[in-house]
């Protein structure tokens, strides 16, 4: 019996073998048929209106300073800030070092020396600047941005030098350029010369802001019109984005959509992922993804807008003229970028309470678009017009102080925007004064110059 038991071991053990080498070759020889699956990727809606970055970060306006205290200011419809903004592709700046200068050299740059002042909206960061001018040497990383570029001519030197500066961060950096005095005299300062006279109204710092060479004292600037302007008031009617535009602008798969219906009336759909949240009583809307990959490195500031200006291009596009106005940090530590609307040279202000169709906003995490947040009105066709005539600086200054609006000399800006106002099928386009201040709310004040000046309104 123990003689039969081996030689049946072997034939067992030989039959699972040769059991195992068949089972193999037919796993081997009929494969499944598998599918790759492809990342999955956002459906692009047509047409839409795209923007490179360098088309939406634009100068605010373009001072020109003469010396003795004259100064006139461009905006984007005249033609001295079209030639600027153009000449800029060509200059070239070298020689960095920081710098820390006394009231006194502020009063001589200012208001003696001739210059040009190229201003932003607010911090621009430099690489983006990059963009728009040639930098032959690099910064050492003392600013991050800037939202002004002045430049003035030094006659005992016979150079034109330029100041980038931040006053958000209270630091300056001077270079030398390749702009000739000849060229900063007879091209740049001539074409500004018949542009509307300004009032330079200058803020000085409440503190020093320590720098590793000392104190360093940062002047802000801001101009009013010497004399009334001429401002028009526009209407226009506008056109819903529609739904169905909406589904097929930021779904990948439309057939998973659904539709919620809140309490409040807040009308969501949501593919169980992604979502878009409807207000209707601002006829705005807010999309969300929070999907979210990790980043091996940490991306800069640039690279964070382009990603923004990227999103916006293959999701809706840009039905209205916008620009880039910020990037900041949230309380959460994610960016917030902002994008405003304008309409010619003015920018566009929407009351907190009405419908927004001033902004679009841009919630990012290492670049990638969390929450993106804009109207849902695409203004369309030009409807009437009204000409107004614009109260100057003075008359702006007086209106405040009979009013008692303000202590006026903790103004920090002012400058002219539209304030929206959406009727029944139509948005008007309001002339207002946007003043800002030292550590309150912002004032908002009709532009008009009748009866004294205008009218405050209630934004918020």
């Amino acid at each position: 019996m123990k003689r039969m038991l081996e030689p049946a071991k072997t034939v067992l053990l030989n039959l699972l073998v040769l059991a195992s080498f068949v089972l193999t070759a037919m796993l081997w020889s009929n494969q499944p048929n598998l599918q790759f699956i492809e990342p999955a990727e956002y459906t692009q809606s047509k047409p839409v209106q795209e923007k490179q970055l360098v088309e939406l970060v634009t100068p605010e306006s373009v001072v020109f300073h003469y010396g003795e205290n004259r100064h006139t200011k461009a905006s984007a419809t005249d033609a001295p800030y079209s030639l600027i903004v153009r000449e800029m592709s060509k200059w070239i700046f070298l020689d960095f070092s920081p710098l820390t200068i006394s009231n006194e050299k502020w009063e001589d740059i200012a208001r003696e020396k001739m210059g040009l002042e190229v201003r932003f909206r607010s911090t621009v960061p430099l690489s983006i600047v990059g963009r728009l001018v040639t930098f032959r040497d690099e910064f050492d990383n003392r600013i991050k941005g800037i939202d002004r570029l002045w430049l003035y001519y030094e006659k005992d030197e016979d150079v034109v030098y330029a100041l980038f500066l931040s006053t958000e961060e209270g630091r300056m950096m001077r270079s030398r350029t390749s702009i000739s005095p000849k060229d900063l005299r007879e091209s740049y300062l001539a074409s500004g010369d018949l542009m509307p006279e300004q009032i330079m109204k200058i803020v000085k710092p409440e503190r020093s802001f320590v720098d590793l060479e000392g104190p360093a004292l940062l002047w802000s600037t801001y101009y009013l019109p010497k004399n009334q302007l001429r401002m028009q008031q526009f209407r226009y009617s506008y056109v819903p984005i529609t739904n169905e535009r909406l589904i097929e602008s930021y779904f990948i798969d439309q057939s998973l959509v659904r539709q919620i219906m809140e309490r409040d009336k807040t009308v969501i759909f949501t593919d169980g992922s992604r979502s878009i949240q409807l207000r209707s009583e601002q006829q705005a809307f807010t999309f969300t993804d929070p999907a979210y990959q990790q980043r091996d490195q940490e991306l800069s500031d640039e690279e964070k807008v382009q990603s923004a200006v990227t999103f916006m291009n293959k999701h809706l596009g840009w039905l209205d003229e916008y620009h880039f106005e910020r990037i900041k940090k949230s309380y959460n530590e994610k960016d917030l970028i902002t994008f405003r609307q304008y309409l010619g040279a003015y920018p566009l202000i929407s009351d907190g309470e009405a419908k927004q169709i001033d902004t679009i906003q841009i919630t990012s995490e290492a670049g990638q678009v969390v929450t993106m947040s804009r109207s849902q009105l695409d203004l369309d066709k030009y409807i009437d017009n009204k000409d107004w005539m614009i109260m100057s600086g003075p008359e702006l200054y007086q209106y405040i102080r009979d009013k008692k609006l303000a202590d006026t000399e903790k103004i920090t800006n002012a400058y002219l925007a539209y304030h929206t106002k959406v009727g029944d099928g139509y948005v008007d386009l309001m002339p207002i004064w946007v003043v800002e201040l030292a550590n309150q709310a912002n004032l908002y004040i009709s532009a008009h110059t009748k009866q004294g000046g205008g009218k405050a309104h209630g934004l918020e």
